[in-house]
């Protein structure tokens, strides 16, 4: 197997893996009866560029020269599914990573980044991925 064939399967493993985290999140909060965002998640950093709408139940991080924001779940998974839709910055967006990743808390670190690179206007978006799997980058 080649190179290219092992970061495949490992990639397509840690998305199984990911997806699995982010059902089993969302099964736990509905069989938990409250959907609100604060039971399940805390602010990490940037509170101010946080607005909660939907009753608490979404939130909607914000994103300005100076700052933007990030959260983390409050519970521990192996695996499950999540849903998640992220807007890019518009137009000239040079110097801005627009991240979304998963990380694990323990001795052997599991990774899976997904960031979206700032560009100037008319150029593509450049996606970067980083994958962990007990603590050896792939």
């Amino acid at each position: 197997m080649n190179h290219c064939s092992v970061l495949a399967t490992l990639m397509d493993f840690c998305l199984r893996r990911f997806l699995a985290f982010l059902l089993i999140g969302g099964v736990l909060a509905r069989r938990n009866g409250d959907a609100s965002f604060d039971r399940n998640y805390d602010i990490t950093w940037g509170n101010d560029h946080v607005l909660s709408i939907d009753e608490g139940r979404q939130i909607q991080l914000s994103l300005d020269n100076s700052s933007g924001a990030g959260f983390g779940s409050k519970l521990s998974f192996g695996s499950g599914f999540i849903h998640m839709r992220i807007k890019l910055p518009g137009k000239d967006s040079a110097g801005v990573v627009t991240a979304f990743y998963l990380t694990s808390h323990s001795n052997n670190h599991d990774e899976l980044d997904f960031e979206f690179l700032g560009n100037r206007e008319g150029k593509p978006i450049t996606l970067q991925t980083n994958v962990f799997a007990n603590g050896q980058g792939k």
